[in-house]
């Protein structure tokens, strides 16, 4: 059991001063019920409504389809287009991204609530796949798997990836890392520039039909995987 403000802020609901107003004016429900004492004890599992509206926990782990011009950060000091916006208002500032994405580099942004998950996430060690789909300036040959499993090098050291599809001018790969541009180096010293680059995976988490700018909350399974179960 906690106490009603508390969560309530802890939704992101407003302040601690500013939810305690709220439910003195009678507009915060708990179990279908009026209540008036923000003090009040209740169980996080109750359904806590808000002028009608569930006031439902900050999720966990949300996936965000970025589209290209955006940088992976909350503000910008030169003006450019930022993730400001990209999560619904109520769970501003209680999530962060996972890693970033290139401003031109288009598709699924994680962003976390758990520091422990982020680490988890963004650890070399865990040698955690992301997974691209790249159009490239040429028609890569076959000889372009080998290569890169084999790796280039770039000037941050030798990078590797496993090319899982070749098509025209479209490479599909997976990388374990998540360098500085690492995907679009690597891909224009083997000879094939990026012009479009587009991530799809994130180990087990799949951007899947999920429209550009739009957002979902993580899967039971999703949340367990990003978890270490």
């Amino acid at each position: 059991m906690e106490r009603l403000d508390k969560i309530l802020a802890g939704r992101g609901l407003g302040t601690r001063h500013e939810v305690r107003a709220l439910v003195k004016r009678r507009l915060v429900t708990v179990d279908g019920e009026v209540v008036r004492d923000f003090g009040l004890k209740v169980d996080p599992a109750a359904d806590i409504r808000f002028q009608g509206d569930p006031v439902a926990a900050i999720p966990v782990l949300v996936l965000f389809h970025k589209p290209s011009g955006v940088v992976s950060t909350m503000d910008d000091d030169w003006g450019r287009t930022s993730l400001v916006g990209a999560l619904p208002e109520r769970w501003e500032g209680r999530l962060h991204p996972v890693g970033r994405l290139d401003a031109d580099t288009t598709g699924l942004l994680l962003f976390s609530a758990d520091g422990q998950i982020t680490q988890r996430l963004l650890h070399p060690r865990r040698g955690i796949e992301r997974e691209y789909r790249a159009t490239v300036e040429g028609a890569p040959d076959p000889s372009l798997v080998d290569r890169l499993a084999a790796g280039i090098e770039t000037a941050e050291g030798l990078a590797c990836a496993r090319v899982t599809h070749i098509e025209a001018d479209e490479v599909r790969l997976v990388v374990t890392e998540g360098k500085h541009r690492m995907v679009r180096r690597m891909l224009a010293n083997a000879g094939h520039p990026v012009l479009a680059l587009h991530r799809v995976r994130y180990g087990e988490v799949h951007l899947g039909a999920l429209p550009e700018g739009e957002v979902r909350e993580a899967t039971p399974e999703e949340l367990a995987w990003a978890r270490g179960g």
